[in-house]
């Protein structure tokens, strides 16, 4: 999940599919010049304006991601989600006089992120598909090499997308590499339930010690080249 990318989409067969997110920001950039000149306006009827307004911008962010967790939530089907509770705060740019206004756009992009309503679609779909959506740790997979699990903020130069494993020399779009990881980790939840019968539809991040050894797991995992749902490459020694 992302705001350049509303979700990247990595299948276990080496598909892929990217949901763009050009159109949600350019329409909501246009909501919210609108939105201004309303409230600096005032009025009774810009009041009335304001509340339509904001009816069709939910409309439009709703149908956006109706569509896009249709083609998200296949039928019979594992689906791994990034855990991006409080994600906002984790990653918030400074605000007011203090800010660039490259970091004031970065805040209003993320205040106007609309992944939870998308979870939710997502969620929904896949029961009424026989699919089920487990949520995963999202710690470090943008960072992370699915190829030889090296973990490095400078495997993401300059932040941008390009993916370059300083191990490996691996190199992927830095969101694809985040969906790889996930599928990987969801791979792992099922391993894992086939084997005790418990499933986890939402990862336990309350407790430190827990949460590190599940990383130290997830850092065992590797993504094959070769990958398809019968074979054991997905996992190293884990």
């Amino acid at each position: 999940m992302g705001q350049r990318y509303l979700a990247v989409k990595a299948g276990i067969d080496n598909s892929a599919e990217f949901f763009s997110g050009k159109e949600i920001r350019h329409k909501a950039n246009r909501y919210q010049r609108v939105r201004k000149i309303l409230q600096r306006k005032g009025t009774r009827s810009a009041k009335r304006r304001l509340i339509a307004l904001s009816g069709r911008e939910r409309r439009f962010i709703a149908n956006i991601n109706h569509k896009i967790s249709k083609q998200i939530a296949q039928p019979n089907s594992l689906i791994g989600l990034e855990q991006l509770t409080h994600i906002r705060e984790r990653t918030k740019s400074k605000s007011g006089k203090r800010a660039s206004k490259k970091q004031r756009k970065a805040n209003k992009n993320k205040a106007q992120w609309s992944f939870a309503e998308l979870h939710s679609c997502i969620d929904y779909k896949a029961i009424m598909n026989g699919s089920l959506a487990v949520k995963v740790m999202a710690n470090y997979t943008s960072q992370c090499c699915p190829k030889c699990g090296h973990v490095s903020k400078e495997n993401r130069p300059n932040k941008g997308l390009n993916f370059v494993c300083k191990s490996c020399d691996y190199k992927l779009h830095a969101d694809l590499v985040g969906g790889r990881n996930i599928a990987l980790r969801a791979l792992l939840i099922r391993q894992d339930w086939m084997s005790t019968g418990i499933l986890s539809a939402s990862p336990d991040v309350s407790d430190e010690e827990a949460k590190a050894k599940s990383l130290q797991r997830f850092l065992e995992l590797r993504w094959s080249l070769d990958a398809s749902p019968d074979k054991s490459a997905f996992f190293g020694s884990g």
